[in-house]
């Protein structure tokens, strides 16, 4: 919070204060930049964008058998001795943003898109590499062969009208930020829960992991940071996260696939957290069973 007041952004607490914020027509998502992203902007602009994002995440609703045997085989793969994040969530969540964009990701793409600003840049523009991060993705994407998903879904869309081109440029980085970031963040530290306090709901996890802690949003008093922790983890109103549904459904079968694992007992070795301000999660963390099972 302090790091927020010393840019000259106020903080909105408290559930019932935040759920009026998010839904407050006098708060806006536009900076006033101009920004092609969905996540930067309101009004028709953001409707028309956001309907095509909607249009694509509802094909992984139910999630395909072939990414729910993707995940089951990440967990099964875990030895006795193994990363939360570079074992576990990164490769869970990488395999469901590949889905989300219909195209194969690998190692590089997932560091560059960990680098990425794309979500919320809430000190206007500071982390300079990030951004670079960005554009590098957005470059690649756009040259990139692509199946069925969410990329070629965006060039059609733009091919019928519904995106420009700075629309089509982007948002593919948006949507694979949106798909990858929160989710590595949500199994990581929802893995470290079930590693040291046993079994509990997706739903509950989510809630008090929340790994998206703020979204910003500007009125005539300047910004303000709207906390989301306060029971309110995927937003709402407007930007409400449109992947709640399939974030809950991969949540629910990679942590379903990992309580097990560590039904026989584990050790959690050294635990070190990022720092982000608004992304909250893990940056490792060791696990060892106390008993592989079968």
């Amino acid at each position: 919070m302090d790091e927020f007041e010393r840019h000259g952004i106020g903080v909105v607490s408290g559930r019932d204060a935040c759920a009026h914020a998010l839904r407050s027509p006098d708060l806006t998502s536009d900076p006033g930049a101009g920004s092609p992203s969905v996540l930067l902007r309101d009004g028709d602009g953001h409707a028309r964008v956001r309907g095509v994002l909607r249009e694509i995440i509802a094909g992984l609703d139910p999630l395909p058998d072939a990414v729910i045997t993707s995940i089951e085989a990440v967990v099964a793969g875990l030895g006795a001795s193994f990363d939360l994040v570079r074992d576990f969530a990164r490769p869970v969540a990488g395999a469901v943003t590949s889905a989300v964009l219909g195209v194969p990701l690998d190692d590089v793409f997932l560091d560059h898109l960990e680098k990425t600003t794309a979500n919320l840049d809430v000190f206007a523009g500071s982390d300079r590499a990030g951004q670079a991060s960005a554009f590098r993705l957005a470059v690649q994407l756009s040259r990139t062969s692509a199946g069925p998903g969410g990329l070629t879904a965006l060039r059609e869309a733009h091919a019928a009208g519904r995106l420009d081109e700075d629309e089509l440029m982007l948002n593919p980085v948006v949507l694979a930020h949106a798909a990858y970031e929160n989710s590595l963040n949500f199994l990581a530290c929802a893995g470290l829960e079930l590693a040291t306090s046993g079994p509990r709901s997706v739903r509950d996890l989510v809630t008090s992991v929340c790994p998206a802690r703020y979204v910003l949003r500007f009125g005539p008093d300047g910004p303000v940071a709207v906390s989301l922790t306060d029971g309110l983890p995927f937003g709402l109103g407007r930007h409400a996260c449109p992947g709640s549904g399939v974030a809950l459904a991969e949540g629910e079968i990679a942590l379903t696939a990992l309580a097990k694992l560590l039904d026989g007992g584990c050790e959690v070795g050294e635990v070190v957290w990022k720092t982000h301000s608004v992304f909250h999660g893990l940056a490792s963390a060791q696990v060892v069973v106390s008993e592989k099972q079968g």
